[in-house]
């Protein structure tokens, strides 16, 4: 949002835009692809580029989302004449709409916005809303980046542990296997060229979503969708075996989507 288009909302609604002297941002605080108030300072924030957070969609329908959270706290200065609540809360419905988002959820206490761009979902959440401060909750949705394990990595943790556990990114409900798990792969590959005694059980697993027996199928799939891949790249796919255990062996809970992500996972197992 630029800063003409917040101001000229500012005057709409009858909010004087303040100019005068706004304390900085906190140390290493900043807005998050949506933009604060005329006249408002992050006060407090926290970031992560991997968690999830809470949603309301309706007075008892929530979404947990996952990926990059941010949590805002901005707030006027002490000398400033104080904005109302309504018409923070209305101002951000009209700068949001106006900029292609959707109103999921708006009460007294809470706005929850969400949109799709360049197929990025987002979602902001504004509560704890006082008019001189609110609080901005947002999320940019993504999959567990997982930074790329190194063949020397696995044959570390295989001597160690006997076992590696990796998440490699499938196509939703299928055992396609996205392009960016290709670097693991390829260090699977040559993990697998650099011991040619080595063989491994090739291990599914899912999260709790679906029916038992369609997790099953669907986690002996994806073992074998690695195992043909790694084949691909001059192993032979002999030396290794594919199993699929489903939903039978989490290492999270279940009940968040931050522990569902570190279930859907492949097991490497030394034989």
């Amino acid at each position: 949002m630029s800063r003409t288009v917040c101001v000229l909302l500012l005057a709409l609604l009858g909010i004087a835009p303040v100019f005068a002297a706004v304390p900085a941002d906190a140390d290493g605080c900043k807005d998050f692809f949506v933009s604060r108030l005329v006249g408002y300072s992050i006060t407090e924030c926290t970031q992560s580029d991997f968690d999830s957070f809470i949603f309301a969609e309706g007075q008892t329908v929530q979404a947990e989302v996952q990926g990059k959270i941010v949590h805002n706290t901005y707030s006027q200065p002490d000398d400033a004449t104080a904005n109302s609540a309504v018409k923070v809360r209305q101002n951000y419905v009209n700068a949001l709409q106006g900029s292609g988002w959707t109103i999921v959820y708006n009460d007294p206490d809470l706005l929850v916005a969400k949109q799709i761009k360049n197929g990025q979902e987002r979602w902001v959440q504004l509560d704890d809303n006082g008019g001189s401060f609110y609080k901005l909750h947002l999320a940019q949705k993504a999959g567990m980046q997982q930074s790329v394990v190194t063949a020397d990595d696995m044959a570390s943790a295989l001597n160690r542990d006997g076992r590696i556990s990796l998440h490699i990114n499938f196509d939703t409900a299928n055992a396609t296997i996205k392009p960016d798990s290709q670097p693991i792969i390829e260090q699977i590959v040559a993990l697998m060229k650099g011991s040619g005694s080595l063989k491994l059980s090739v291990e599914g697993n899912t999260d709790n979503v679906g029916s038992a027996q369609s997790n099953q199928t669907l986690s002996l799939a994806r073992a074998q969708a690695v195992v043909a891949a790694v084949a691909s790249g001059g192993v032979d796919a002999a030396r290794m075996t594919a199993v699929g255990y489903g939903q039978t062996k989490p290492v999270a809970d279940n009940s968040t989507e931050a522990g569902r992500a570190q279930n859907r996972r492949v097991d490497l197992v030394k034989k």
